[in-house]
């Protein structure tokens, strides 16, 4: 995956692909320095919600075994429905920084633009900061 603006400067590496789901999330859970989860980049497709977007029952790609994820935006100054307000139809998708901590919760520090669906289509896989020990 290409830096995108917005993103950190730090060297990321490909880890585990976004599919299947269930072994996306046992990487994620493995993504620790000691007990302090890594630094990790993900794309994220918002669920359409009752008015807006949503940031429960995000997906992490667009796979149909994708996991189902819970964002916590609350670090970001413009939170991710905001930034959403840009998405007219669906997917709305995110390329997201941050780190799993852990019951499917992804806490988000770091959010560009909405992608493209062409760039979201291009994304297979997570990314770490530094080594991922893969």
């Amino acid at each position: 995956m290409e830096k995108k603006p917005g993103q950190s400067s730090g060297t990321f590496v490909q880890g585990a692909a976004l599919s299947p789901g269930d072994k996306l999330v046992a990487w994620l859970e493995a993504q620790k320095i000691g007990s302090e989860a890594k630094l990790v980049r993900v794309p994220v497709v918002l669920a359409k919600a009752q008015v807006g977007w949503g940031l429960s029952g995000a997906k992490l790609g667009t796979a149909g075994d994708a996991a189902t994820v819970d964002l916590d935006d609350t670090a970001l100054g413009i939170g991710i429905g905001q930034k959403a307000r840009k998405c007219k139809e669906a997917p709305c998708a995110f390329l997201v920084e941050g780190y799993w901590a852990g019951g499917n919760k992804l806490r988000v520090v770091k959010a560009g633009e909405p992608l493209a669906a062409d760039e979201l289509a291009k994304l297979a896989h997570a990314e770490v900061e530094g080594e991922s020990g893969n």
